[in-house]
């Protein structure tokens, strides 16, 4: 993953060869042959200013620091202060018992916190310890404070007790031993440790007044030894000395049977050498304990925890563990983001301490950026946000960014210097690999030089585009108001013209519609005319055959010679009559209907007419209005995209598409359509693969270009979301340009199936060229997860990165071959889990899910970067930021919502 490799090249692709060899283990086994074991002893409390650390197999605080990072700025090391802290008891006057020699029942946090609890217990008591540095109470961010508060609870008959507890900070002039100096502030109650020559500063203050005693000393002084050779503290603090201890105790407390109380330190720290700013803060804090007893403090504590985790969004469904190893990620994620003032706040660290990578990588705060937003805590990840886009780059003498200038744009592509002669139009924006503590850029060196990492840059872009769209914080971009004020005008004219086309629209729907029914109108009612004129006609062709009949009757009669014939005559003429005025009556209702039905006919047809003329006079109007609408739109944005145009450049989009995106274009290989070479995910340093023939080397990485792609893509939907359509299709179309040189460049065939190389120069060797890196290309989207490229990485990854020993459905990062690299990834385990998820392979991924949960519920619910290959023991940093707790978090929102 991160950082330069460890080599341990020692014959270990043979030893690992031998021992698959030998245990050859299933790897289709089942969910439950899959279980996590504690392998890991430290807990790590932090609140983003300062951090300890808890030993489980110690039984004390052994480590607290005023920083949460490794290194402030370039040459600096954050010290570790304390060397231990921890308290103890006694009895009705019996030597006293010192909890770091009592076994631990039980270590943990309480969940979702940064409040470690631990249990113990002798003889007929239980104590439990709590030990944590507050984001509750009163801070201003420049003082460190940690709390060690005890419980004590009788479960025998009524004693007298002696409470001590004793703290070994190291502030001499070496920042350890040497000359330190202590006194007792009897005006405000508390023991100070300190040198005048670093400016480190201490306060101890205990946190229940009533009997105490203190004492600071060395030798025969130091609280412990002087407490398990004499009575009682003695109220003294050494002047001077080398290795000062700190004490307190509270003595003659009555504890009767099942009674508890409560007892506590506060420890404060600074190192400008600021008594009275450290004495206000530990004093403020104090009193919440002082007045209502050491337990306030823990309430208010874990009160802050669950306010904050109130508005967490969790996926539906989770299970119990789940959802406490997904609390206490997002805890981890809290503690790991700088609070302090100035210039470093908001950057998240990749791993809190003891973990080595107590530092801001770019590439891990993005993931760290990408869980905070998926599980709803916005304003951190804004913060996080912030903290890149404000970032200061290093700079050469001329002031132009030191690795773009000596590096990527030097001409000289011999060694050392293997420059990239890429002339960028902008310095950029983001680190090529990590920040110090204070917020300005670091890299690390080796034989290979430096990193240089292109990876990190798309995936700011990816977080960013992902920030805006859940929030709809679009003025995060547009962050000026002139900026802002001239692009609500267009958007309000550009609605407006939305409006007026969606109308336009309407319109036409409704032309298209009467012209239908016009003519459906017409050959239904033209059918009917003529059906009804043929009744009319067959009706009078009735009623003139019964006149022609009353005409013969009468020539009949006419002709009649006898009476009797005429007598004949005329009753049948009359008959006839009869006859016909039946007739006339039956056919003239006949012909009345057929003329009605043959005038509403013709009415139905003028009326088809009508409704069409009316409907082409609405889309005529529709399309004037539209016209009009536009030519308003034209004019406004003349008008307010000179504003635009002269203050984006002073934005976030600004930033981001000059002094980012854009340079990620710049970089494109043109003989490939690639990324140029970079450092990627792995940190292979920036000798050339070329040079090396093997890795680590820089290469033309697919990591990076997926990167790229996933964050050219999201510049597009920003751009989109901002209606600047200009932008939008230059991202566009650089993205789909780089997809295309990914499926043609990167992607192979490999024992049947369809997978993408690790990098360009690895293509082919198949020894080589899997990498759980190019997973993202499933997770980012420009692979679809339904696609037989999808299925042949996943098939890949199973035949050539699992773990093949050890009992873990895990996968290591790669086939470079050393420890490092060979050791199980909990990352990658859980980005494959949340690619398994997408692909709708959801028992692969909860395999895996649950692997890590089990993991996880093992060791105080912290997911670490790495698990020994044979014992899947925890190693390399606990606990983890992006690449641990964030990716967990991705993995379990993958899984639910998939």
């Amino acid at each position: 993953m991160l950082r330069t490799k460890k080599y341990y090249k020692f014959l270990f692709v043979w030893g690992m060869t031998i021992l698959a060899t030998f245990m050859c283990l299933s790897k289709t086994a089942k969910a439950a042959d899959y279980t996590g074991h504690n392998s890991w002893d430290q807990l790590t409390t932090s609140n983003g200013i300062s951090a300890g650390i808890y030993s489980q197999s110690q039984r004390k605080m052994t480590r607290f620091q005023h920083h949460i990072f490794s290194h402030e700025k370039e040459g600096s090391t954050t010290p570790n202060y304390l060397y231990d802290a921890y308290f103890g008891f006694k009895t009705d006057n019996n030597k006293p018992t010192w909890l770091d020699q009592v076994a631990v029942n039980k270590a943990e946090y309480v969940n979702g916190t940064n409040i470690i609890h631990a249990a113990q217990s002798s003889g007929s008591f239980s104590f439990d310890s709590y030990y944590f540095t507050p984001f509750s109470g009163t801070d201003d961010g420049s003082s460190s404070l940690v709390y060690l508060l005890l419980k004590v609870t009788n479960n025998g008959p009524t004693s007298n007790l002696g409470v001590f507890s004793q703290q070994n900070m190291h502030m001499g002039s070496d920042y350890g031993t040497k000359n330190e100096e202590t006194s007792y502030n009897t005006s405000n109650n508390y023991l100070k440790e300190f040198n005048n020559t670093t400016g480190s500063f201490a306060i101890y203050k205990n946190l229940v007044a009533q009997n105490q005693a203190y004492q600071a000393g060395n030798g025969t002084n130091v609280p412990r030894t002087f407490l398990d050779n004499n009575a009682d503290l003695n109220n003294t603090a050494q002047q001077t000395g080398d290795d000062l201890v700190a004490g307190f105790e509270n003595k003659d407390v009555t504890l009767a049977t099942g009674q508890s109380k409560w007892f506590g330190v506060v420890i404060g720290l600074r190192e400008d050498g600021n008594e009275a700013a450290l004495a206000q803060t530990v004093d403020a804090n104090a009193q919440t304990a002082l007045q209502q007893g050491p337990e306030a403090l823990l309430k208010q504590e874990e009160t802050w925890w669950q306010n904050w985790h109130a508005h967490e969004q969790m996926p539906a469904g989770m299970t119990a563990q789940e959802q406490a190893t997904y609390r206490q990620s997002t805890a981890v994620l809290k503690m790991s983001q700088v609070r302090e003032k100035g210039t470093g706040n908001g950057q998240v660290l990749a791993s809190l301490i003891p973990g080595e990578w107590s530092t801001a990588w770019v590439r891990d705060g993005s993931y760290s950026i990408k869980a905070l937003i998926d599980s709803g805590h916005y304003q951190e990840a804004k913060a996080a946000l912030n903290f890149f886009l404000n970032a200061a780059m290093r700079k050469d003498s001329s002031g132009d960014n030191y690795y773009q200038k000596n590096y990527l744009e030097n001409s000289n592509q011999a060694a050392p210097t293997y420059g990239l002669n890429t002339k960028l139009s902008a310095n950029y924006l983001l680190s090529v690999c990590r920040y110090f503590g204070d917020g300005s850029e670091d890299s690390d060196y080796n034989d290979q030089g430096p990193n240089i990492e292109f990876d990190g840059w798309g995936l700011v872009l990816w977080v960013l585009n992902d920030y805006v769209k859940k929030t709809g914080d679009y003025s995060f971009l547009l962050n000026n108001p002139q900026v802002l004020s001239a692009q609500k005008w267009i958007d309000r004219k550009q609605q407006i013209v939305n409006d007026a086309q969606s109308k336009l629209e309407q319109a036409q729907n409704q032309v298209d519609a009467k012209k239908t029914a016009d003519t459906q109108q017409k050959d239904k009612q033209t059918a009917l005319i003529t059906s009804e004129k043929a009744k009319l006609k067959a009706a009078q062709g009735w009623i003139e055959r019964k006149k022609e009949i009353v005409k013969t009757a009468k020539v009949k009669l006419k002709q009649a010679q006898t009476q009797a014939d005429k007598e004949k005559a005329r009753a049948w003429l009359q008959a006839k009559k009869n006859e016909l005025t039946q007739e006339l009556n039956k056919q003239n209702q006949v012909i009345a209907t057929a003329k009605q039905q043959i005038e509403t006919a013709k009415q139905q047809i003028k009326q088809a007419q009508t409704e069409l003329v009316t409907a082409v006079q609405n889309k005529m109007n529709a399309a004037t209005w539209l016209a009009a609408k536009k030519a308003e739109l034209t004019k406004e944005k003349n008008k307010q995209e000179p504003i635009i145009q002269a203050g984006i450049k002073n934005t976030n989009w600004g930033k981001i598409t000059a002094q980012d995106a854009d340079l990620l274009t710049e970089l494109v290989d043109k003989k490939t359509g690639l990324i140029q070479p970079d450092s990627s995910i792995w940190e292979e340093h920036w000798t050339p693969f070329t040079v090396l023939k093997n890795a680590p080397a820089r290469q033309q990485f697919a990591f990076t270009n997926i990167t790229t792609w996933a964050g050219l893509n999201s510049a597009a939907e920003m751009a989109k979301g901002l209606g600047l359509t200009d932008y939008y299709h230059k991202y566009t179309a650089a993205a789909d340009s780089l997809k295309t040189a990914v499926t043609k460049n990167l992607v192979v065939t490999e024992d049947g199936n369809q997978i993408i190389a690790s990098s360009l120069e690895r293509k082919g060797d198949s020894a080589h060229q899997n990498d759980g890196s190019t997973v993202e290309a499933i997770n980012t989207g420009m692979v679809a997860p339904n696609s037989t490229l999808a299925q042949g990485m996943i098939t890949a990854f199973n035949a050539n990165l699992r773990i093949k020993t050890g009992s873990t459905p895990g996968y290591m990062r790669d086939q470079d071959g050393d420890l490092y690299d060979s050791r199980e990834w909990g990352f990658i385990d859980l980005r494959i889990a949340g690619a398994l998820a997408k692909m709708g392979q959801k028992s692969q991924a909860k395999v895996l899910l649950d692997w890590m949960t089990s993991q996880a519920q093992a060791n105080y619910e912290l997911i670490p970067e790495l698990l020994d290959y044979n014992t899947q023991d925890y190693a390399g940093s606990v606990p983890m930021g992006g690449f641990g707790s964030g990716s967990y978090v991705l993995a379990l929102n993958d899984y639910y919502s998939n």
